[in-house]
């Protein structure tokens, strides 16, 4: 689920940065650049200083990236995953190129105009912090009228056509819902999620900081260490493994598309 989920994120980054999709089986993803992503993420300064100074002919790099199942190692391609360097990059790029967006789905012309109706997308990153660290992402879509919340948003937005102009032949239709309540609504939602999971990641790290802590309290017990020195090495177990969750908006954006309803994966 979260490597489907990191998937579909992906793909709509590349996507929405005017990237060509050359291949994309869920699994592998290929990406032809621009110049302005190959800048970015390519890390080849040298190479687009000697094409700005002798006029040459750009060429873009190719990209693919593995997402699941295991990790090949195949030529030229790369296996995409929570906590890899490019993945990293690619998270710092859609934060720079801006959270917020506003897109417009391309339906089908009709004899009447064809409402779009307005939907709150936020792709939400969740990291589990202690000695340990797992982060997560998860997409969540709201409608602004009638507030159907439904999960794995990326995915369904997958195949629609969206541009940053309302279409011709369309119109928006108005919120009833305002932005910052759907958002509100997605807490909680999150909140009610994050709860239902088991805590043993948790507990085994108020273990372990338990352990390495009473360690430490013995050892200054039985020997001449400055009280400074232990307050210090005491405050660095706490920090190490103290269980905590931090969540954050990867990006968000309002979707004008043509469907009133999504089928929902939340039970």
């Amino acid at each position: 689920m979260e490597q489907h989920a990191l998937h579909q994120f992906v793909r709509r980054y590349f996507s929405a940065n005017d990237a060509d999709i050359l291949h994309d089986d869920n699994k592998r993803l290929t990406v032809q650049l621009t110049e302005e992503l190959d800048q970015q993420l390519m890390n080849r300064p040298f190479y687009w200083q000697y094409i700005k100074k002798t006029g040459g002919v750009p060429q873009p790099m190719t990209l693919t990236f593995i997402t699941k199942g295991e990790k090949e190692k195949q030529e030229k391609a790369e296996y995409l995953h929570f906590g890899s360097p490019r993945l990293h990059q690619i998270f710092t790029s859609a934060k720079q190129k801006g959270t917020w967006t506003i897109l417009y789905e391309e339906t089908e012309a009709a004899k009447e105009p064809t409402p779009l109706f307005p939907w709150l997308l936020a792709n939400v990153k969740v990291s589990y912090a202690s000695h340990q660290r797992k982060d997560s992402i998860y997409s969540f879509g709201l409608q602004l009228i009638h507030g159907q919340m439904v999960d794995n948003m990326m995915e369904k937005l997958k195949q629609k056509s969206l541009h940053n102009l309302t279409p011709a032949h369309s119109f928006p239709m108005h919120s009833l819902i305002q932005t910052t309540s759907g958002l509100q609504r997605m807490k909680r939602y999150l909140e009610q999620q994050l709860s239902e999971e088991s805590g043993d990641w948790a507990e085994n790290a108020w273990k372990r900081m338990k352990e390495e802590l009473h360690i430490l309290e013995a050892y200054h017990t039985s020997s001449s260490q400055p009280k400074e020195e232990y307050e210090q090495e005491k405050q660095a177990i706490i920090e190490r493994y103290q269980p905590q969750i931090n969540v954050s908006i990867i990006n968000s954006g309002l979707f004008y598309l043509g469907d009133s309803s999504l089928p929902s994966d939340i039970q």
